[in-house]
């Protein structure tokens, strides 16, 4: 019986080995040859210094948001783009939001839709004197443009506008139509420019052969045991609700408490839902981009993910260790604000909560509501979801248009390793699915570990080389159409 195990064991062990072995690298498309675009940079950079100028600030209250800013933000691309506003039809939506198209020679062919938005987020008050340069001057300083919005997502907006003012001065007509659709509130989930856009494209019947919105980039350093850069598309992102819990307490006089406040039965609940969180999975998007890693990967990590179906309860443990990795792996749990009494001696008769939570593909809302009431027992509590987008659709990384999207970022980032991925924030990517089975989310910028923190931050910056790039991207994916 011993001698039967050990050939069994030595067996498994063979074939673990050899899968890992004999994992091969993506096959590189055939360089196309062109060359990629002269792009005056210096030029580019001011008109992105003028974007940035232009306060486009998202609040979720519309009469907080001033709205000047977003009609001289409108106006300054008719001024800038002028062979584009001479070539495209142009409709507003809500004011603010823009659709182009441009035609095609073919209208046999799906149409291409390049998305983007015009809004950014507030800079706190309290960090505006940590700013190496004002937040909203758009100084060119030091080979950057500073300022909000030019990583998320100024500089890829006016990219494409870029790339096709100079394919229309070289009398470019593409073979198929291509739509530009600009939102001004993805911060604030897109009601008034992306949802709308979308439903507008969706009641005059027009599908889509892939769309592409921000999302991954090419990073340097995101994960430890890969030497090259690799580039990120993302083909789906996880799901964000805001659940409001209540508990009900005994108010009263501070002096005489019960054993347990409101706030105390609250904080309980939370030190639970904490330790008790969502089982981690590896879901599709992530087990793609891991096998798309493999070869790139040590060998003792290669034996995990070329072999997911022997490793996945270890792979899966090591992933959650880091924060980046437990976000990969489950809907994540975070308590972010906490409500009780309104004076420092006075028993709060309720206590209430929020926490956030991003769902993994496969979960719901309604799931996290239940894990909610199961985790509370017999605790009476109240849960009121506040927001809820469930996780997006699952986009194929088989598709012509992944494939154009990866031949692109190859001519224009040489050497790189192109993955799908699972995008950990929202975009406005996931309005558009009744209109589109091929979404993907890549912007096409170099990032090293400390610019990651820049977005949505303080000191936020793009350099002239990303700039370039940019251009260049969508300058050599539009002509690719």
């Amino acid at each position: 019986m011993g001698t039967i195990i050990l050939v069994i064991l030595l067996g498994l062990a063979v074939i673990l080995c050899f899968r890992a072995a004999t994992v091969k690298k993506p096959a590189l498309p055939k360089a196309s040859g062109q060359a990629l675009a002269e792009i005056d940079v210096n030029k580019v950079a001011e008109r992105l210094s003028q974007a940035v100028q232009k306060k486009t600030i998202s609040h979720t209250d519309l009469s907080k948001i001033d709205w000047a800013p977003y009609q001289s933000y409108v106006d300054m691309l008719v001024e800038n783009y002028p062979l584009v506003h001479g070539t495209a039809e142009r409709e507003l939506v809500n004011d603010y939001s823009m659709i182009y198209h441009i035609r095609g020679r073919n209208s046999d062919l799906k149409p291409v839709l390049l998305i983007g938005h015009i809004d950014v987020v507030p800079v706190e008050k309290t960090t505006e004197d940590q700013w190496e340069q004002p937040a909203f001057d758009g100084v060119i300083a030091d080979g950057f443009v500073w300022g909000r919005g030019t990583m998320d997502m100024k500089l890829h907006q006016l990219s494409t506008l870029e790339a096709l003012e100079l394919l229309l001065a070289e009398g470019f007509t593409p073979e198929r139509d291509i739509y530009l659709g600009f939102g001004h509130d993805e911060e604030t989930r897109g009601e008034l420019g992306a949802i709308a856009i979308a439903r507008i494209f969706e009641e005059r019947g027009i599908e889509f052969d892939f769309i592409l919105d921000e999302g991954g980039g090419v990073t340097k350093g995101a994960f430890s045991l890969l030497t090259k850069p690799m580039a990120t598309v993302g083909i789906a992102e996880k799901g964000i609700t805001s659940i409001r819990i209540t508990v009900e307490g005994t108010g009263g006089h501070a002096s005489m408490p019960p054993r347990n406040t409101a706030v105390g039965l609250l904080s309980k609940l939370i030190a639970d839902l904490e330790r008790q969180q969502f089982t981690p999975r590896i879901c599709a998007p992530v087990k793609e981009q891991f096998e798309r890693m493999g070869a790139e990967l040590p060998f003792y990590f290669r034996l995990l993910t070329a072999n997911f179906w022997f490793f996945g309860p270890l792979f899966k443990r090591l992933m959650v260790k880091s924060p980046v990795g437990n976000a990969m792996m489950r809907t994540t749990t975070a308590a972010t604000m906490i409500e009780g009494s309104m004076a420092h001696n006075v028993l709060p008769p309720r206590a209430t909560a929020i926490v956030n939570f991003r769902l993994l593909p496969g979960e719901t809302v309604p799931d996290v509501v239940a894990h909610i009431k199961q985790v509370a027992g017999s605790q009476k509590v109240e849960v009121e979801s506040l927001i809820g987008d469930d996780p997006s659709l699952i986009s194929p990384s088989d598709s012509e248009g992944f494939k154009r999207i990866e031949n692109t970022i190859n001519e224009v980032f040489p050497g790189v390793l192109v993955s799908p991925y699972l995008v950990m924030g929202g975009t406005d990517a996931r309005r558009y699915e009744k209109v589109c089975q091929n979404i993907y989310r890549f912007s096409p910028m170099v990032m090293e570990q400390e610019d990651l923190g820049r977005i949505h931050n303080v000191n936020e910056r793009i350099s002239m080389e990303n700039i370039e790039r940019s251009v260049q991207f969508f300058h050599h994916l539009i002509s690719d159409l």
